[in-house]
């Protein structure tokens, strides 16, 4: 029971992060800002909450290394492929599309175990594809919405692979996961940033949003790995499927 609480929380808060995006955005925030905003802040949260800094002999004696670098570019790639999904559809209908993770999930997980698709398994998939149509239809700009919808699925790959690997962290506490693979995206958000052309500083609101933003992503993460942990991938991401609404 405590780990369907514990994805539910993380789908709150994702979801209280997710929508305020666009009202990021309209403070012209640069999307590299606001992801170093959100991860930065998601590193020092889990710097204050752990009270260290990194292990690098536990990571060596647990040979966590190599997982643990992608797991980090992994989540730097799935919010960079969402986030840049939002300039070109509505949060709303990306996030129905992102949301086709647990599918994914479910597949990823069936070809590791060499387990066979059920016949609810491909309905579902079909349903999801002509769902994501159906609504798509009411949208402008075919173009845009094409590039929304790819970016979408990428992020919601991603996604998926990181619900796969996290398993594999259970020696580490859940900020002790946070802490570990918000660093490179951190880093790499800023070097992305530094050297964006015409560069500037946004208002102070919009900094303001992004660290609250950032609070949120940091909050829902530490409920997400929770989750996986206990309940694993697959049940945690359908459960997350309460995040859309």
């Amino acid at each position: 029971m405590f780990a369907v609480k514990f994805a539910l929380l993380s789908s709150f808060f994702y979801a209280l992060n997710v929508s305020m995006v666009p009202l990021i955005y309209s403070f012209e925030v640069s999307a590299f800002l606001f992801l170093f905003l959100r991860f930065a802040t998601t590193f020092c949260t889990s710097l204050i909450v752990t009270k260290s800094l990194f292990s690098l002999t536990q990571i060596r004696n647990q040979r966590l290394g190599s997982w643990l670098i992608l797991l980090s570019f992994l989540f730097g790639i799935q919010s960079w492929l969402f986030v840049e999904a939002v300039k070109y559809m509505p949060v709303g209908l990306a996030s129905v599309v992102l949301f086709t993770y647990p599918l994914i999930t479910y597949l990823i997980v069936s070809f590791s175990k060499r387990r066979a698709l059920d016949f609810t398994t491909i309905m579902l998939f079909i349903m999801a594809t002509v769902g994501i149509v159906a609504i798509s239809q009411s949208s402008e700009g075919v173009y845009s919405l094409v590039i929304g919808i790819a970016l979408s699925l990428l992020s919601a790959i991603s996604y998926s692979l990181i619900l796969f690997l996290t398993p594999r962290f259970g020696s580490l506490g859940n900020w002790e996961i946070v802490k570990y693979t918000t660093l490179i995206p951190m880093v790499m958000f800023l070097f992305l940033f530094v050297n964006e052309a015409g560069v500037y500083w946004p208002s102070n609101e919009g900094l303001v949003l992004s660290l609250i933003s950032g609070i949120l992503f940091a909050t829902g993460l530490f409920f997400f790995y929770a989750a996986v942990r206990k309940y694993g991938p697959t049940r945690t991401a359908n459960i997350a499927y309460s995040e859309p609404l």
